[in-house]
């Protein structure tokens, strides 16, 4: 994510990362959203009748970095280098980055960069099909089985994306 500093991108933020209109997904989003604006917290982050519970989890993961990236977007300019030098709560709390892959020993950098490094590690983590699949698939079919409607699938597929 390259808030500042970041060598991925030169971008100030990162791109959304898109639920597309119309999937199920979405309607789920607008259902949070909907909720969310009720005033009734309890009422906003219960599980809709019906729904799936990692999905649901997953739509609001989703919702949640955007509006944190939106949010730090808005305040990027005043946490510099020179003045966000450690990422702390306070002074009695500072904060150190490692990931557990590219950075395994935790290290001391500012607060822009942890929030680079964060926002990196998290928009790495939706991006990844094996922790947030974009679409459901069921597997209630053996793959041989459907050999027969594999053109078919693969146009129907095609219009989805």
């Amino acid at each position: 994510m390259s808030f500042l500093f970041s060598s991925r991108s030169s971008k100030t933020f990162k791109p959304k990362k898109n639920i597309p209109e119309g999937s199920h997904q979405y309607e789920l989003l607008k259902h949070a959203e909907a909720t969310l604006g009720s005033g009734n917290l309890r009422q906003a982050v219960m599980l809709p009748e019906g729904e799936d519970l990692n999905e649901w989890i997953a739509v609001n993961t989703v919702d949640f970095f955007n509006q944190i990236n939106m949010l730090y977007g808005t305040i990027t300019e005043f946490c510099t280098e020179a003045s966000c030098p450690v990422m702390s709560a306070g002074p009695r709390y500072e904060y150190h980055w490692a990931d557990g892959t590219n950075i395994k020993k935790p290290i001391k950098c500012s607060a822009p960069k942890y929030i680079d490094y964060l926002m990196t590690w998290v928009q790495d983590q939706l991006d990844d099909e094996t922790l947030f699949p974009s679409k459901i698939e069921f597997n209630l079919i053996d793959r041989r089985e459907l050999a027969p409607l594999q053109e078919l699938i693969e146009k129907l597929g095609s219009k989805d994306r």
